[in-house]
């Protein structure tokens, strides 16, 4: 058995980033894999990149990691390092590994956008139509900020760890954000709190926890979508 650690939506939180890491590592985790969004909203976004790039834990572009390098700072106002910029145009739009033979599949919001976040009561037929085009047994997604797990029908999870996000520099609740591509300014994700993922492989478990203390959390687990 393989547990597949999954952390989404850092949002420069290197506190809690450090923490989960701690917990992740005594829980045995192995690989780690990161749904995106490492900066905005929170106060450490160069610590926050240097621990991602210290542990090589692989991560997809987030619609706030893109806006940074297009900017050349984050939304908090900080000013980023050239070697940070340079990580953050390194980061692909997904990931994907087969792992004890399920093909798990990252992407931030969903595939081929980075913006147009899965809700957990999306209509039974769009979420086929998203794991078709994932080509995904297990499709992790992030940008909700909500932590959940949906079944699929005819077959495939979808999952999401919720933010690590846990002490944001301004308050979230009512935030808005610009979305450049649509040219409007949209609601933000749910304010988020603190959590990490934990798929385990090849049965397909997903556990969402507590980046303080590793304590299991709930999540929206749906059975069969009708």
């Amino acid at each position: 058995m393989m547990r597949l650690a999954v952390l989404s939506d850092v949002h420069a939180d290197a506190h809690a980033l450090r923490d989960a890491l701690a917990q992740i590592d005594r829980l045995g985790c192995y690989p780690i894999v990161c749904a995106g969004d490492l900066i905005d909203w929170g106060l450490f976004p160069e610590e926050t990149i240097s621990i991602m790039r210290e542990r090589k834990i692989p991560c997809v572009r987030g619609n706030h990691d893109a806006w940074a390098v297009h900017e050349g700072h984050d939304m908090s106002g900080w000013d980023l390092t050239d070697r940070s910029i340079a990580f953050l145009e390194s980061l692909p739009p997904s990931w994907s590994k087969i792992i004890d033979g399920v093909r798990v599949v990252v992407w931030h919001a969903r595939p081929g956008s980075d913006m147009d976040g899965i809700l957990p009561d999306i209509p039974p037929a769009d979420l086929r139509r998203i794991m078709k085009k994932a080509g995904a047994d297990v499709l992790i997604v992030g940008h909700t900020h909500l932590r959940f797990r949906l079944e699929v029908p005819g077959g495939g999870i979808v999952v999401n760890p919720g933010a690590l996000l846990r002490a944001p520099a301004h308050p979230m609740d009512d935030a808005m954000l610009y979305d450049p591509v649509a040219g409007k300014f949209v609601q933000a994700p749910a304010p988020g709190g603190g959590t990490f993922g934990v798929l385990e492989l090849p049965s397909r478990t997903f556990t969402v926890h507590r980046a303080s203390d590793g304590e299991e959390l709930p999540l929206d687990d749906r059975g069969p979508a009708r």
